[in-house]
């Protein structure tokens, strides 16, 4: 089947184009519908939602290595779980069933950080609308955001400063160990090591090493940003006067 092809023929991928802007759409739509079924939901329902986020999760993941062994594409240089959003595919499912402190800061400083930049400049190169790969990368990534968003907006499992720290010093640590597989293997996890080859931001960012600054920075501040709103939520709440009985 075509749809399954490792490399489809017909339409390419056009970046923010029409039927980019669609898959946009339609993962926004359910992300969002997930978490309002969640906060309508009790326990129990909320459980078995969980059980069916992470079941489509880890499912769409190890169908696309499957997928990559059929077509004989599977290879150490590009499968391995050391992209950030690979990384997240599993521990942010484990999370998700068992959360942790930990847990919560990773998943939800390095989902907000890693998902929304992923859907925005997909690396799908030739892998057009209507192909196997074009709709499991949108679901992945659609899980990926869901599972934060779930953690702090149906569950209530703020974020903290401190916490936004501890994620950023091992994203810095996974990023170093991506770099050191890069340079045995060849390949380009995380991006560190080269810019990749289909158009993204960094084409707009100088040569290698160059940029690897910038992209620590541009990490900083979003995570920076995914704190903000409960920042100043606590600097609001902390400058109002009290009542005096």
């Amino acid at each position: 089947m075509k749809y399954f092809s490792g490399r489809p023929e017909g339409q390419h991928f056009e970046l923010f184009g029409p039927r980019h802007l669609a898959a946009l759409a339609a993962t926004g739509l359910g992300v969002a519908g997930t978490v309002a079924l969640g906060r309508r939901l009790g326990p129990v329902g909320r459980r078995r939602v969980k059980a069916a986020v992470v079941t489509g999760l880890w499912g769409q993941e190890v169908l696309y290595h499957v997928w990559k062994a059929i077509h004989c594409e599977w290879n150490l240089k590009t499968m391995l779980p050391l992209h950030l959003c690979s990384v997240l595919v599993w521990a942010g499912g484990i999370n998700f069933i068992r959360p942790t402190r930990l847990g919560d800061d990773v998943t939800y400083y390095w989902g907000l950080a890693g998902a929304p930049q992923a859907l925005l400049t997909p690396d799908l190169t030739d892998h057009g609308p209507n192909t196997f790969r074009f709709d499991q990368f949108f679901a992945s990534h659609g899980f990926l955001l869901t599972v934060p968003l779930w953690q702090v907006l149906v569950e209530g499992r703020r974020p903290t400063a401190a916490g936004g720290v501890r994620a950023y010093a091992l994203l810095l640590a996974q990023a170093g160990l991506a770099h050191l597989v890069n340079r045995r293997l060849g390949s380009n996890y995380m991006f560190v090591t080269r810019k990749l080859d289909t158009p993204t931001v960094l084409d707009k960012l100088p040569p290698w090493p160059y940029y690897i600054p910038y992209l620590a920075a541009a990490a900083a501040v979003i995570f920076g940003a995914a704190y903000a709103p409960f920042g100043i939520a606590d600097a609001l709440r902390s400058a109002r006067p009290t009542r005096r009985s």
